[in-house]
């Protein structure tokens, strides 16, 4: 009988044992979404064998606080959640599903920014970012959540294109055009796609490099 009990206490030790992933899960697919300025965050994120889907009411960006922001200014594409503002998700992780689960940790959203051109109409701007977290996740009926009571923890990773929509509002009395805060959405895998005037550019430029060399071949023909 006692050989029983151990038997079970052992198994029951092993299947609480959380999950953990020493290496950076390397986010493929999915993305985080800022939507309004007094809304919370949503996120849905895809690795090899892991998945992760929720909100909280984190999300502290420099963006979201456009109220009003002014066209030819910049906005940076940063966004931070800390501690508990991941609020709750599903998550699965090698294999296994947690549902319900009390996200901890940090993540932060990273990159350049954002340009404001001088609009008159609503505008959608685009630009590079990168993701870095560290999360771990309790069941939503345990004690206040800490690494001792967390059933996974992991390191998250990846990179792809977040896009800003501003909504413009008027011009103020000096005529500069006037942007609220809409949305903010980082989609992972993007690639991003170099603008008109950005291809324009490089093809003077190669154009320019091409005419230098047939005149230096000109030159050493003559000489």
């Amino acid at each position: 009988m006692s050989k029983i009990i151990i038997g079970l206490c052992a198994f029951v030790m092993l299947a609480m044992t959380p999950s953990v992933r020493a290496d950076p899960i390397v986010i493929t697919s999915g993305s985080v979404s800022l939507v309004g300025a007094f809304f919370g965050t949503t996120y849905s994120l895809n690795g090899q064998n892991f998945s992760i889907s929720g909100g909280g009411d984190g999300g502290f960006s420099a963006a979201r606080n456009c109220t009003p922001c002014l066209g030819g200014s910049t906005l940076g594409v940063n966004t931070v959640i800390i501690g508990n503002g991941l609020g709750s998700a599903t998550v699965t992780i090698n294999g296994t599903t947690f549902p319900a689960l009390s996200i901890l940790g940090t993540l932060q959203l990273s990159g350049g920014g954002f340009t404001i051109p001088a609009a008159l109409t609503n505008i959608t701007l685009t630009s590079g970012f990168n993701l870095s977290a560290s999360i771990f996740g309790c069941p939503g009926y345990a004690p206040p959540c800490t690494m001792d009571n967390a059933v996974f923890s992991t390191t998250l990773e990846g990179s792809g294109m977040a896009t800003l929509q501003l909504v413009f509002s008027g011009l103020n009395a000096n005529g500069d055009s006037l942007f609220f805060f809409q949305s903010l959405t980082y989609n992972f895998g993007a690639s991003e796609v170099p603008e008109p005037m950005t291809i324009t550019l490089l093809a003077a430029g190669l154009m320019s490099l091409g005419a230098k060399l047939s005149l230096s071949c000109n030159q050493k023909k003559t000489h």
